[in-house]
C-alpha cells in the first residue's frame, strides 16, 4: 500500500460495514469524502449484533469481507491475530503521535499496525444538580473516591435511603458494572489483566486498590443492587433514586434521548471530573471505543486506506462525527478545536465537552488479547461471586490469576511482593 494517494486518479467501490450511530456518523461523511475523491464510491452498511461475527467467519473463508469494517477496541486483538487483516504500518506512521498511546497500542502487534482508532470512552461523573443542591452536596469538593463515597452517604442518610449514590449491585445479576468499574480503576491505578508478553498480570497492587474502592462503595451501602441497562437502572434516569452515573462520554446521548420525552419535571444534568484514586491522582479512565480495519482480502486497499484516513486522521471529520454523533474523538488535533470549548445546553451551560477531554492521552492502556472476551467472562463470574458472598479480597486476584492460567494457557508473570493481603496492596477495607 502506498504511503501516498493521487485523489482524482484513485477509483473503486467501497463496502464498509458499522453499526447503529457510527454507520450513520460515517454515512454523513461521505458527500465530503467525494469532493476530496470524487471516483471513490462508499456504501456503508448499517449491520446488527452479529457483524463482528459474520467478519470472523469471512476472514476464515477468505471471501466475503468488506473492504472496511468498524470493530469494538477491546475485540481488535482477536480479529488481528487471525492474520487476515491488511498491514498499515506504513501509511498510519504518520499518525502515531496523533492518537492516545493507550488506544494505538491496542491496534499494533508485534509492532506492525493493523487497525485504527477511531472513537474512545474518557469517564467523568453524570450527576442530578437538584440532588446535589438538595443534600448539600458541591461536586467540586469530590477529588477521590474516598469523597464520593462519603458524599453518597450522606444522601443516603438525608434521602432516609430513598437515594443511592449510584447503581452498582451485587450478585450474579449485576457483574457487569463490577466489571466495568474495575476496568476503570485498574486504569486509574496503572494496574494490567496481562502484561506486554500476554502474561496473566493481574495478581498486583493495583488490582487490590482498584477491588479495595469498589468493596468500601458496597460496604458502605451508597450503591442501588440493580444491573446496568434494566428497566430499574434507566428509570433512575428520570427520577431521584439514583443520584450518579461515573460512566463514559458516550452515555450522555443515553441520558439525553431518555429523558426528552419525560412528561414529568425534567431533572438539571451536570458532570464533575471523575473522582482519583488519591488527591492529584489521574481524573480520568476510558470505557468503551471502536477501530476501523481493513481485511487482506480488499482488493481497493488504497481506496479503502483513503477513506479512513479521512474519517479517522482529519481534525473537521472527526469533530463532525462528535458534533453530530456523540462520536468522541481519537485524533487528538480534533480536542483542540473551538467546539470542546462551547457551552452544553443541556448539561446547563457547563463546558462539558472540554471537561471529558482533560488528560486523555494520560490514561495508560489495558493490554488487550486476543482471548479479552473469555478473560471478561470469567472475570464476571469471579466478580460475581465475590460481591455475592463475604467479600474477603485476601487473595482474590491470585485466585483469579491462577483460573485465567488454567482456561487460557497462559503463564502467570511473576509479581513483587504478592501476597494477597491487606497490606501488601493498600486499603481494602473501610
Amino acid at each position: 500500500m502506498p504511503a501516498s494517494l493521487n485523489k482524482t486518479a484513485l477509483r473503486g467501490d467501497l463496502q464498509v460495514w458499522s453499526w447503529n450511530i457510527a454507520a450513520k456518523a460515517l454515512m454523513g461523511l461521505i458527500p465530503e469524502f467525494n469532493r476530496r475523491y470524487p471516483n471513490v464510491h462508499v456504501k456503508v452498511d448499517m449491520n446488527g449484533t452479529n457483524m463482528q461475527s459474520r467478519l470472523l467467519l469471512s476472514l476464515s473463508a477468505g471471501v466475503g469481507a468488506p473492504d472496511v469494517s468498524q470493530l469494538q477496541l477491546t475485540d481488535a486483538q482477536r480479529y488481528i491475530a487471525t492474520g487476515r487483516l491488511a498491514d498499515l504500518t506504513l501509511v498510519a506512521a504518520e499518525y502515531e503521535r496523533m492518537f492516545p498511546a493507550s488506544r494505538w497500542k491496542n491496534c499494533a502487534r508485534n509492532g506492525r499496525v493493523y487497525a485504527i482508532p477511531w472513537d474512545i470512552g474518557p469517564c467523568a461523573v453524570y450527576y442530578k444538580r437538584a440532588i446535589f443542591r438538595k443534600y448539600g452536596i458541591d461536586p467540586e469538593r469530590i477529588e477521590t473516591w474516598d469523597d464520593f463515597i462519603a458524599a453518597g452517604k450522606t444522601i443516603v442518610e438525608r434521602s432516609h435511603g430513598q437515594t443511592k449514590m449510584f447503581a452498582m449491585g451485587a450478585g450474579t445479576t449485576a457483574s457487569q458494572p463490577l466489571t466495568s468499574m474495575l476496568e476503570i480503576l485498574l486504569q486509574q491505578a496503572g494496574g494490567q489483566i496481562f502484561d506486554d508478553q500476554g502474561r496473566v498480570a493481574i495478581d498486583s497492587p493495583a488490582s487490590y486498590q482498584a477491588l479495595g474502592v469498589i468493596k468500601r462503595m458496597l460496604d458502605a451501602g451508597i450503591c442501588r443492587n440493580v444491573p446496568w441497562w434494566s428497566q430499574e437502572w434507566m428509570a433512575g434516569l428520570k427520577d431521584d433514586s439514583i443520584a450518579t452515573y461515573p460512566l463514559a462520554v458516550w452515555f450522555g446521548a443515553t441520558i439525553k434521548d431518555t429523558v426528552k420525552d419525560f412528561a414529568g419535571e425534567k431533572p438539571e444534568w451536570g458532570v464533575f471530573r471523575l473522582p482519583a484514586l488519591e488527591k492529584g491522582g489521574l481524573r480520568n479512565s476510558n470505557l468503551g471505543g471502536s477501530v476501523l480495519v481493513i481485511p487482506a482480502q480488499c482488493r481497493q486497499k488504497e481506496a479503502a486506506w483513503a477513506f479512513i484516513e479521512y474519517a479517522l486522521c482529519t481534525r473537521e471529520s472527526q469533530v463532525a462525527q462528535f458534533r453530530h454523533m456523540d462520536l468522541f474523538p481519537a485524533f487528538l488535533p480534533a480536542l483542540n478545536d473551538p467546539y470542546f470549548d462551547e457551552p452544553v445546553p443541556f448539561f446547563e451551560g457547563q463546558k462539558t465537552n472540554r471537561l471529558f477531554a482533560t488528560d486523555v492521552a494520560r490514561v495508560p492502556a489495558l493490554n488487550r488479547t486476543e482471548d479479552w472476551s473469555e478473560t471478561q467472562r470469567y472475570l464476571d463470574q469471579s466478580l460475581s461471586s465475590w460481591s455475592a458472598g463475604d467479600r474477603r479480597s485476601d487473595g482474590f486476584f491470585s485466585a483469579l490469576a491462577r483460573k485465567l492460567q488454567r482456561k487460557l494457557g497462559r503463564p502467570i508473570v511473576s509479581t513483587r511482593n504478592v501476597t494477597g493481603q491487606h497490606g501488601n496492596y493498600g486499603r481494602i477495607g473501610p
